[in-house]
């Protein structure tokens, strides 16, 4: 009887061994076995945070102008009054982006919306004069137009349709509205 007890001792303790060791092991392995699979799904992980990052600069593009042309530092303005008949001085404040140095202006038309909604098309004063090509630092532009014959007075939207040459594509924008009143009737002599 003692050898049948102290068998079932040593099975015991050879049993409680083996348990201890198989909790060890596990401990042991766990964090390795998801360090292990951490590695292993790295490489979609990076490829995941890649597309993420690349979302953001592109909103942080978006949100400084960094992904137009150029960039309007929000001082335009149209001197005002402007009567029926006369041609529209437009101040801008603008500067070349990164994005834009290597583009050339070509094309430049003035976009008349009236108190109805619509929207006209004007002109340049100066239609052959060469169009001026700004720096990327802010410049501050004095520009004439000549809006069309059928505005409507009152409340008026300028802004200006434009197109760059950026090293043999043709990029569209357009600079934001430029509220101003047209007065109607001539402008009244003040001698």
């Amino acid at each position: 009887m003692r050898r049948f007890v102290w068998q079932r001792v040593g099975i015991w303790a050879i049993g409680g061994a083996l348990w201890c060791v198989t909790s060890i092991l596990l401990a042991i392995a766990t964090p390795l076995g998801e360090r292990a699979l951490a590695i292993w799904r790295s490489p979609a992980s990076l490829d995941a945070i890649e597309d993420k990052l690349d979302e953001v600069v592109n909103r942080l593009d978006q949100a400084t102008g960094e992904d137009r042309v150029i960039r309007e530092l929000g001082l335009s303005y149209v001197e005002e009054p402007v009567y029926q008949g006369e041609n529209v001085i437009l101040h801008l404040s603008v500067e070349r982006t990164r994005l834009g140095r290597g583009c050339r202006l070509i094309n430049s038309i003035p976009l008349f919306t009236d108190e109805r909604n619509i929207t006209l098309p004007g002109r340049r004063v100066n239609p052959g004069a060469p169009r001026r090509q700004i720096s990327d630092t802010p410049t501050r532009l004095r520009t004439e137009w000549v809006p069309p014959r059928t505005l409507e007075p009152g409340r008026v939207e300028l802004a200006l349709a434009l197109e760059y040459d950026c090293d043999g594509t043709i990029v569209p924008e357009s600079t934001r509205p430029v509220p101003f009143e047209l007065v109607a009737g001539p402008r009244p002599d003040t001698d």
